[in-house]
């Protein structure tokens, strides 16, 4: 194939088998699950058919507020006002369900999109459709009490919402690595769960943060930063990738890597541009490395010749801005100090 394997859904998203490099020496073993087809956006044509290795840890035992009215001040300093704790929810992103179900707040979830794959329950609850278009009168039907977007949540679909006095929190930073601590900590006070919210999202940094702290030591003193390249969407309609200015980009680079793109604003990069870069690293989602290293226009890209071209559980773990960042930091980190990626 040589039609665009991923867009943005959700520019991340949400603009993501054994995890094996079909053409790369970097191998991570993951635990196949059912996944629809999606990617970076919504017109993609191929999805990775695997989920994430690691199944979510017990959920807290921590008690949902008492149902009274009450405020929160969302991360772009929007102040939603609640009658009650949210008992009936539609998660419209694939990272906000899964932490939903993180903290505790799974069995509330009464509506999802049709990319939220991840825990595997998610999957037997109802879907309303997709994260650009989903069925209004479908979300009307489920009576929810809350309704959470991520990206590329309309803001039509968002008036519709609360003209008819559903309440709407949409969640998302796509700028900012750091914005998925915002995000989890606000889904911990909008479900009544805040000590968990502040709980996980400490956790989620203190991951990355030691992992920093780790590759900063003076035995890595030496290590040269390789030049790396993530794929997003390759072939004939385009190159897409993650710049300098996007949670992905700064993931890279936190991590220990030399983003080729990390001037680029946005998620698009010059085919001639990537050639001339020509990185050493390339890192794809999980079974696209064979297609991509037999696409013309690639093949002589000397990660592909020197078969490192790394596929990585992305779609789960990176392209959705929650908790899960973290996880696939730690392999980005290994991976770029020249060390084996740690197994799942």
């Amino acid at each position: 194939m040589r039609n665009l394997k991923k867009l943005w859904a959700m520019l991340l998203c949400t603009v993501m088998l054994a995890t094996l490099s079909a053409c790369g020496s970097n191998e991570v073993q993951e635990t196949p699950t059912a996944a629809p087809t999606a990617g970076p956006s919504e017109g993609s044509t191929a999805a990775p058919t695997a989920g994430p290795s690691e199944e979510p840890t017990a959920a807290p035992t921590e008690e949902p507020v008492a149902d009274a009215s009450y405020s929160v001040t969302l991360p772009d300093g929007t102040v939603l006002e609640l009658s009650k704790t949210p008992q009936r929810i539609v998660s419209m992103g694939p990272n906000i369900t899964d932490i939903l179900f993180k903290l505790g707040a799974g069995d509330r979830v009464v509506g999802r999109t049709d990319y939220c794959d991840f825990p595997a329950e998610a999957v037997d609850i109802p879907s309303v459709g997709t994260i650009y278009t989903p069925d209004v009168e479908a979300i009307l039907a489920l009576q929810p009490d809350l309704v959470i977007g991520s990206a590329h949540f309309t803001e039509d679909t968002e008036k519709q919402l609360t003209d008819l006095g559903i309440p709407v929190a949409v969640l998302y930073d796509g700028a900012d690595m750091n914005g998925v601590y915002g995000i989890i900590r606000a889904l911990g006070e909008l479900t009544g769960l805040k000590e968990a919210g502040e709980a996980l999202a400490t956790e989620t940094q203190k991951t990355i943060d030691d992992t920093i702290a780790h590759y900063a030591a003076e035995e890595y003193a030496n290590v040269e930063a390789p030049t790396v390249y993530y794929v997003v969407g390759y072939g004939e309609w385009g190159d897409y990738t993650a710049g300098g200015q996007t949670f992905i980009g700064q993931l890279l680079s936190a991590a220990g890597g030399n983003n080729i793109a990390q001037d680029i604003d946005g998620w698009t990069i010059d085919h001639e541009a990537l050639i001339e870069a020509d990185p050493q690293i390339i890192i794809i989602g999980l079974g696209m490395a064979a297609d991509f290293c037999a696409t013309p226009g690639y093949e002589e890209l000397s990660a592909v010749k020197n078969n490192r071209v790394v596929e990585l559980d992305t779609y789960h773990l990176l392209d959705r801005q929650g908790y899960q960042n973290a996880t696939i930091f730690v392999q980005l980190a290994a991976l770029f100090h020249g060390e084996e990626i740690p197994q799942q």
